[in-house]
């Protein structure tokens, strides 16, 4: 008898996204999914924070908002950016504005080279701003995580070193959560639990599993154009 002939995955990219609450547990779900798929994990705090560290783009920031952004080694003070920032809803703005282009471009460059492989790779996009930013239509899959106000504002309190004000402020930069729960394909319980969670994603991944891949081109042409509208699940 004739060996079964191998399967080889069509290249393409499968891609998660990721919301929530601030303190939902974004990165620890994003983290686990990595792992047990597996996939690469798209970060957006952590790309923010690779840009805020070009020299170029401190200094661009620091004419739009002045001096005393510096830490002590000379990069960008995150925490008093933020500060600075979430007081002024017009700076935000400003900022998103100088931010979310270079962003999207590293976004775009990171997929484009992840397609590049010669087997689908699986994607987590673990963004703050997905809705927002227009990135869901990049997503096969939107999964909403879902935990109480009380436990999400500790942990992102404890995290970052906020208070509940700061806490607060951060959340209501953001689209309510009842409009990430209808967007989401599911929902998935991240509370005081962790065996909970981890039953809640092994019973998802056989959905998660399931998705065919697509290429880039068909979901966002290129990074300075909005992605194509998101197919209904």
């Amino acid at each position: 008898m004739g060996q079964d002939p191998v399967v080889i995955p069509a290249p393409g990219l499968r891609v998660l996204g990721l919301l929530g609450g601030v303190g939902c547990g974004k990165t620890t779900v994003a983290r686990k999914l990595a792992a047990e798929l597996p996939a690469e994990h798209l970060d957006a705090d952590a790309t923010v924070a690779e840009l805020l560290r070009q020299p170029e783009l401190g200094l661009v920031i620091e004419k739009e908002f002045g001096q005393g952004l510096r830490d002590a080694q000379g990069g960008l003070d995150r925490a008093a950016l933020g500060a600075l920032i979430f007081a002024d809803e017009e700076a935000r703005k400003r900022l998103e504005e100088l931010l979310h282009p270079r962003v999207r471009q590293a976004f775009y460059q990171r997929l484009a080279a992840w397609e590049a492989r010669p087997q689908a790779t699986w994607v987590v996009l673990d963004v703050p701003l997905l809705l927002e930013g227009g990135l869901a239509q990049v997503c096969d899959w939107l999964l909403f995580i879902e935990a109480e106000d009380s436990l999400r504002c500790a942990r992102a309190c404890r995290r970052h070193g906020w208070d509940q004000a700061t806490w607060r402020a951060r959340e209501q930069a953001q689209w309510p959560l009842s409009k990430k729960r209808e967007a989401a394909d599911a929902i998935l319980c991240n509370g005081s639990d962790p065996q909970r969670l981890a039953l809640g994603l092994q019973e998802l991944l056989p959905t998660i599993r399931a998705l065919l891949p697509r290429p880039l081109r068909d979901r966002w042409p290129h990074w300075d154009q909005a992605p194509n509208p998101r197919s209904p699940s």
